[in-house]
C-alpha cells in the first residue's frame, strides 16, 4: 500500500472518529409527553388579570378583564364576567398536559382545527393569558379527540399538540356573563300587575301565600279562564330568569311597550319595562318597596282600574331608608337595593317565550263562557 492510500486512510478513520464523538454529545430530542401545554400556568392563577379569545377571521370573542371591580367583559359594557367559567377554563388550561406529538405541517392544521385565527375558515380558539405586562404563550384550541382530549397548538411553534384536556370556553361574548337576572319564585308573588301601550291591563293576584292559582281580576261577562291555572306561569316567570344578551340601558330610548310590575307577600316591587325590537325581547327591570303592603295572609279586593294598581305606594328611591336591622322590612329594603346595583343602568334581552309570559293580555287567558 503506497503512501497517498495510507493518508487517505487515515483521515476517513479520523472522520469516522470525529463523528463517533459528535454522536455520543449529542442529547436525543426530549418527549414533550407528560408536559405542562403551558408551563408556569398553575403557579401564576391568582395573578392572571386578562383572558382573550379569538376566533376565525381574527374576531375578538371577548377581553375578560379582573380590575378593582371583579372580572368583567368590555365588549358588553364591562357586565360582570362569571367567575366560575373563568376558573373552570383556567384550571383546565393549567392542568393540560401534552399526550403527544402532532402534525408540523401547516398544510395539515386545518384537519385537526389548529389553523392561525387569522383565516376565516379557521375552527379554532385563540387564547390568550397575561398576568401585567407578561402574556403565556398564545394557544389554539382546535377539534375535540375523544371524550377529554383536544388538539392544540402554541402559535410560536409549528408542531401541534394533543392534550389531555377539553378546556370550556365560551364562542361568544355573553356566554361569559353572570346570566341570572332575578330568582322569585310563585310562592313569593302575590300580584302581578300588567300595563300595555294601548292602555290594556291585566292584573293577577293571589289572596294569601299558600293559594295554589293565581286569580284574574276584572273578567268581563260571557268569558272565562281557559283553565284554573292558566296564569300561573306570570307569577312564575322571575324564577331563574336569565338573559341571553346584555347592553347598557340607552337614555333616549323609545318608551316601553308594556310595564309588569310584581309584588311580593312581604312588600317587595320589581318592575319590568319591556321593548320589543328587531334583534329581539328587551327590559329593564327597576326594584322598590311597598310603602303600603297588604297583609301577607289576604289582599283587598281588586280595584276597578287595574292600571291604578300598578302605580299605587312604590317608592323605588327610598329603597335604603330602613336601615334597623329591628324593622321587619330592613331585608326587603336591603334586597331591593342590592336588585338595583345589579340591574340598575342594563337592558337585557330575554327569551321570547319568557316575554311573552311576562307581558300576556286578557285574550291570552280567556275563552267564552259556555
Amino acid at each position: 500500500m503506497n503512501n497517498r492510500a495510507l493518508v487517505i486512510l487515515a483521515a476517513l478513520a479520523a472522520v469516522f472518529v470525529v463523528l463517533a464523538l459528535v454522536g455520543q454529545n449529542r442529547a436525543p430530542s426530549p418527549s414533550l409527553s407528560g408536559s405542562a401545554l403551558l408551563p408556569g400556568l398553575d403557579a401564576a392563577l391568582n395573578d392572571i388579570d386578562e383572558i382573550t379569545l379569538v376566533r376565525a377571521g381574527n374576531e375578538t370573542i371577548a377581553s375578560i378583564r379582573r380590575s378593582e371591580q371583579g372580572w368583567t367583559v368590555p365588549e358588553k359594557g364591562g357586565y360582570p364576567a362569571d367567575i366560575a367559567k373563568i376558573r373552570d377554563a383556567l384550571l383546565a388550561l393549567s392542568e393540560a398536559r401534552i399526550v403527544e406529538e402532532k402534525t408540523a405541517n401547516p398544510d395539515f392544521y386545518g384537519r385537526l382545527g389548529v389553523e392561525a385565527v387569522e383565516s376565516e375558515s379557521s375552527a379554532g380558539t385563540a387564547v390568550t393569558i397575561r398576568h401585567g405586562e407578561e402574556a403565556f404563550p398564545t394557544v389554539i384550541l382546535g377539534e375535540v379527540e375523544g371524550t377529554s382530549q383536544r388538539y392544540a397548538r402554541r402559535t410560536d411553534e409549528a408542531r401541534s399538540l394533543l392534550i389531555d384536556r377539553d378546556p370550556e370556553l365560551p364562542r361568544s361574548a355573553p356566554q361569559w356573563l353572570q346570566t341570572g337576572i332575578l330568582d322569585l319564585g310563585s310562592d313569593r308573588i302575590r300580584e302581578v300587575a300588567i300595563e300595555h301601550a294601548d292602555g290594556e291591563s291585566v292584573r293577577i293576584h293571589k289572596d294569601e301565600a299558600g293559594q295554589t292559582n293565581y286569580s284574574v281580576d276584572a273578567v268581563p261577562e260571557g268569558r272565562e279562564l281557559q283553565y284554573a291555572g292558566v296564569a300561573n306561569v306570570t307569577g312564575n316567570v322571575l324564577r331563574d330568569l336569565a338573559f341571553e344578551d346584555v347592553e347598557p340601558a340607552a337614555d333616549d330610548a323609545s318608551g316601553p311597550s308594556v310595564t309588569t310590575r310584581f309584588r311580593t307577600f312581604d312588600g317587595l316591587v320589581v318592575t319590568a319595562r319591556g321593548y320589543e325590537r328587531g334583534d329581539g325581547t328587551w327590559l329593564e327591570f327597576e326594584a322598590g318597596v311597598d310603602r303600603e303592603p297588604r297583609a301577607a295572609q289576604g289582599v283587598d279586593s281588586a280595584p276597578e282600574d287595574p292600571a291604578a294598581t300598578a302605580d299605587a305606594s312604590v317608592e323605588a328611591s327610598n329603597v335604603g331608608e330602613a336601615t334597623d336591622p329591628d324593622d321587619e322590612g330592613a331585608a326587603v329594603a336591603a334586597e331591593a337595593e342590592a336588585i338595583n346595583a345589579r340591574v340598575s343602568g342594563w337592558l337585557y334581552r330575554i327569551p321570547s317565550y319568557k316575554y311573552e309570559q311576562m307581558t300576556r293580555r286578557m285574550d291570552d287567558l280567556l275563552s267564552d263562557a259556555e
